[in-house]
């Protein structure tokens, strides 16, 4: 390995993340900041249904089933080992797949169309625009597939900026077409249209930028679609995963929204919301870190890739904490303050869910570093097996318990998989003669940390009566959870330590 590799690889998962949490806040404006204008403009709900079916429903059905991720892995694999052409050939390979599946799925999922769930109670001019809304859904999730597809491989060939500037004006565009939309008086159908305005410009930055690199390149070694065939099989593992983590994390509001109507689905989705916003946050680190882990397992280097996540591990650890953590004990005023009081959908369900985001987190360490190694049969079926403890729970205590059966059926579904995960990754730890066990006790005790923290917290802190006061408090809980992680855990506050110093001069080395 080149002396410049590893600063090489901080410098890819420093820009990954800037331009991820780039894209991060205007996910944010979409899903936060925005709520109470589609609600001044959408009624309640009309938009539970949006949320019951085009929100999650096309979730479900149209998605790339991990093809990005395979993608991802493969090119970046394909770069750790110095084979530039090969690396061309999985992208090719990737973009037919991803057209494939793009016409296929798109095609059965409009179908669903005949049957949608959760617009009981609604008028028949409100159903016909959800169901418009939905249509416009698919055709935006299909061109998605091909334009997450493209993206996908420009981060496995370590660049990072590239990709992240596409997303980036593709987002800013999507929520001018959609506040326009609202001003002008078009409804639900503004978050449609910004949906398929957001994957069209995606679609158009990722495949243009390949078009480009591509002009008067060597020829293929071999032609582009034997690599699609041989990455179908790890495609095909990848479906089953595809739809049990899209059970686990969209399924939700879906089935509340079946089994209780949809103004139960909308009070659902606007009290996990934070929640939510959270998980994205903690997902973007992970999805930053994979093109890094693929990169090394492509170079070999097997040992050093469980040596970093042995250290990464409590460092993710802590980060959930602080959000799960903040969430517990401000959600109830944010959603006061957000969207009314009327929609908070009550403490169990936010201590549940809070619970939910940092087991999840936790497990997801674990599961991008399975894909970074290409474990995609193993991948497969520990999903498979965490979704069917997810559905079953759902279908036995939603109606029995309420609303916070369903984030109760989260944790158990992601304690089922993660478990797996671990031992898997423990187990090679040993084997290379790694301590597992440290970093899996000093987890668990964060975790223990976080929950005395919040406890804490919720005994002396009033409910915020305005924005401001919210944002004071806010800052208060995180600076309190930080304090007492560092002050009780020496050896994160060392991790932590090391993590920057090596990172700046990672950035000093470009």
């Amino acid at each position: 390995m080149s002396a410049g590799a590893m600063p090489r690889r901080r410098r890819v998962f420093v820009w990954s993340a800037v331009f991820g949490y780039s894209g991060l806040a205007f996910t944010l404006a979409r899903n936060v900041l925005m709520v109470p204008l589609y609600l001044h403009y959408i009624d309640l709900g009309e938009y539970g249904a949006w949320l019951a079916t085009g929100g999650a429903l096309v979730q479900l059905l149209v998605a790339d089933f991990g093809l990005s991720g395979v993608v991802t892995q493969r090119v970046a694999a394909q770069a750790g080992g110095q084979d530039s052409l090969a690396m061309r050939s999985l992208a090719a390979a990737g973009l037919l797949n991803a057209l494939l599946l793009a016409l296929l799925l798109g095609a059965a999922s409009s179908l669903m169309a005949l049957w949608l769930p959760a617009t009981q109670g609604l008028e028949a001019a409100q159903r016909a625009r959800v169901l418009d809304c939905y249509l416009i859904a698919v055709a935006a999730n299909s061109i998605g597939i091909v334009a997450m597809s493209s993206l996908a491989a420009l981060r496995g060939a370590q660049r990072p900026a590239a990709a992240g500037g596409v997303m980036l004006v593709a987002d800013a565009i999507s929520v001018i077409v959609t506040v326009s939309g609202l001003f002008a008086g078009l409804g639900l159908y503004s978050i449609a249209l910004g949906l398929l305005t957001r994957s069209a410009c995606n679609a158009i930055g990722g495949l243009g930028i390949w078009a480009w690199s591509w002009r008067g390149a060597e020829r293929f070694a071999r032609p582009p679609w034997r690599d699609s065939i041989a990455m179908w099989r790890d495609s095909a593992r990848f479906f089953a995963t595809s739809i049990a983590m899209r059970l686990q994390n969209q399924a939700n509001v879906l089935f509340v929204g079946v089994m209780l109507g949809p103004h139960a689905a909308a009070i659902y989705g606007l009290t996990v919301r934070a929640h939510e916003t959270v998980h994205l946050v903690m997902g973007q680190f992970n999805t930053a870190l994979g093109p890094v882990y693929a990169h090394l397992a492509g170079a070999g280097r097997l040992d050093r890739l469980l040596e970093v996540l042995r250290g990464l591990l409590p460092m993710m650890a802590a980060l959930a904490a602080v959000g799960a953590a903040g969430v517990v004990v401000l959600n109830e005023s944010f959603v006061t303050l957000w969207a009314g009081h009327e929609v908070f959908g009550g403490a169990r369900l936010t201590l549940f869910m809070g619970l939910a985001l940092w087991v999840t987190c936790v497990a997801f360490v674990g599961y991008e570093v399975l894909l970074a190694r290409g474990e995609f049969a193993f991948i497969a079926r520990i999903f498979a097996v965490g979704s069917a403890v997810h559905v079953v729970s759902l279908l036995l205590l939603l109606k029995f318990i309420g609303l916070w059966a369903a984030p109760l059926a989260l944790v158990a579904s992601s304690l089922c998989w993660g478990t797996l995960a671990w031992r898997r990754l423990a187990a090679d730890m040993r084997v290379i003669g790694l301590d597992a066990r440290a970093p899996l006790i000093e987890t668990a005790t964060i975790g223990a940390t976080a929950v005395l923290s919040a406890a804490v917290l919720m005994a002396v802190l009033p409910a915020a009566g305005s924005w401001l006061a919210l944002a004071g408090e806010a800052l208060l809980a995180a600076a309190f959870v930080v304090a007492m992680l560092l002050v009780l855990r020496p050896g994160l506050r060392r991790l932590l330590r090391e993590e920057i110093l090596s990172t700046l001069r990672a950035l000093r080395a470009a």
